[in-house]
């Protein structure tokens, strides 16, 4: 589990959030994903917010990026991709399972 903060961009690239404090946990058992040919492996991650609903709440297709840890691979910052419709809980905190493509 890490709890740090993220920024949010919309797909075309236009950020909409900065500092949502969330959560990451695992949502496989450490073993990594594959895309469908193959060639890019990934981790499944639930990302929850834990300080309320931001603002502009988070959507499908949406990238996170994080801005306290790096991808050790790269050294830029840990890049998720919300891949599945995002469940909001009583307004109290969004929770999405995300991408985090290994290496990129």
């Amino acid at each position: 589990m890490i709890f740090t903060t993220m920024r949010v961009e919309r797909p075309e690239g236009t950020v909409v959030a900065s500092g949502v404090a969330v959560m990451i946990e695992a949502a496989t058992d450490g073993m990594d994903q594959v895309d469908f040919e193959g060639a890019r492996p990934f981790d499944l991650v639930w990302i929850s917010t834990t300080q309320g609903v931001p603002l502009v709440p988070l959507q499908r297709r949406d990238t996170l990026f994080d801005e306290r840890n790096t991808d050790l691979e790269t050294g830029a910052p840990a890049k998720y991709r919300i891949t599945r419709a995002v469940e909001t809980f009583d307004g109290d905190h969004q929770e999405a399972l995300c991408e985090r493509v290994v290496g990129g």
